[in-house]
């Protein structure tokens, strides 16, 4: 029950987040709002789906590997149904900006070092490693980066962006506020809770991945900068024993 009541909530949430955005950006109707935040709600249901009902988690293991599975499943069916093509979701290889990206992917790499050495998260397991370098980026940014500002902008029913359309801060900064409170927020025993420092890390990093997926035209280095930041935080634990030797 908490977790149903958790995310109805967070789906208001991101409503608001939404109306609150919208009038900077003629693009963001009150039906795409609404297809946004119902999304948003349902790709939190889906992916505490196996920690609510056990006997839904197909994949072993101390990860949601099976949460972030739903998430990737309900991404794809939300694209089929609502006719999202590929070219709106930013699912190409070809990039715009190449340097842009390579740089920022390398800034992510040590931005990931960074937090680890102040939150030291201890020594990774090869489970651990193989989650994080994986399926938070894959479905996180699907949803957020890709599935979630397509609805913003209204680019389903076959519509796609055009080359010429500006940057569309209003989604970006929508998509990365509503990031950052389903990181902080929660809900238990009829309280809800906020932690502002586990929200403030994703809204950064949202911001950065929103302008990088629209500044290069492709989900790909979204999902990479997502995926070596999880990778190097958690490998940070290496560096900070050889900085500790030293």
């Amino acid at each position: 029950m908490d977790a149903a009541i958790f995310s109805l909530s967070f789906a208001v949430a991101a409503f608001v987040v939404f109306a609150l955005c919208k009038p900077f950006d003629r693009r963001l109707t009150l039906a795409a709002g609404a297809l946004f935040a119902l999304y948003l709600g349902l790709d939190d249901l889906v992916t505490g789906l196996a920690s609510s009902v056990p006997a839904l988690a197909v994949v072993g293991g101390a990860w949601n590997w099976s949460g972030k599975l739903y998430s990737l499943a309900l991404a794809a069916l939300v694209a089929l149904a609502l006719g999202i093509k590929p070219a709106a979701l930013g699912l190409t290889l070809r990039q715009r900006h190449l340097g842009t990206s390579l740089a920022v992917l390398g800034l992510f790499v040590v931005w990931g070092l960074g937090l680890g050495l102040w939150f030291k998260p201890g020594v990774a397991d090869a489970e651990t490693l193989a989650f994080q370098v994986s399926m938070p980026g894959l479905a996180e940014e699907l949803a957020y980066r890709g599935i979630a500002p397509a609805l913003l902008l209204g680019w389903i029913g076959g519509r796609e962006p055009r080359r010429e359309e500006r940057m569309p801060w209003a989604a970006i900064v929508a998509t990365a506020v509503v990031f950052g409170l389903w990181h902080g927020l929660g809900y238990a025993r009829g309280a809800y809770s906020f932690d502002p420092m586990s929200a403030l890390f994703p809204f950064i990093g949202s911001l950065a991945g929103g302008w990088l997926r629209f500044r290069s035209g492709s989900l790909l280095f979204p999902l990479l900068i997502h995926s070596v930041a999880n990778l190097a935080f958690h490998l940070s634990a290496y560096l900070d024993a050889y900085l500790g030797g030293g």
